[in-house]
């Protein structure tokens, strides 16, 4: 007897607005495997994993399979629906976190323009902050400004971050 050894599920890690296009993509192409009827989960003609099932599956979502296929006949019709509630459920959750920490974002970028505090570089080591992490995080451009110790950018980067990243939320949905 074979021993196998699961290991859990790699977590995939693209920028949210990269994912929900990658879903999107995933999306419409299960709705044309339902208006044709083919399988889903397995492939229907080798019985091996499909794409379907390894999207899913690296991200943890539950997957509902429907082969119906050389007298093999596994799930039902209504998978196709319950996959795609799945995927709409699942980009409607990364708007929603991606919308909240942007949200979160811009007030605390208001709340540093308020109190004219650097952001790029902490103002008094001079290392970069968390600012810089969020926006490379979502491949977006960011103007630092400082004006303690140095001067690096100008006073209207806060105003121009902010419009970064309204501009990407419409971008999302």
């Amino acid at each position: 007897m074979a021993t196998v050894t699961l290991v859990a599920a790699r977590q995939v890690s693209l920028i949210p607005a990269q994912e929900i296009r990658a879903t999107q993509d995933k999306l419409k192409e299960l709705q044309n495997y339902q208006n044709n009827n083919w399988a889903i989960g397995l492939n229907g003609d080798t019985f091996q994993p499909d794409g379907f099932l390894g999207f899913f599956s690296q991200r943890g979502l539950s997957f509902k399979y429907y082969i119906n296929n050389q007298g093999v006949s596994v799930g039902s019709p209504s998978a196709y629906g319950e996959n795609i509630t799945t995927l709409e459920r699942y980009i409607a959750n990364i708007r929603a976190e991606e919308q909240a920490s942007v949200e979160s974002t811009i007030k605390e970028l208001e709340y540093y323009k308020s109190n004219f505090w650097a952001i790029g570089l902490n103002g008094d080591t001079l290392q970069p902050d968390g600012f810089n992490n969020f926006f490379a995080a979502r491949e977006l451009t960011f103007k630092p400004f400082v004006r303690s110790k140095v001067s690096i950018g100008q006073e209207s980067a806060y105003d121009e971050n902010i419009a970064t990243l309204r501009n990407y939320l419409k971008s999302i949905g």
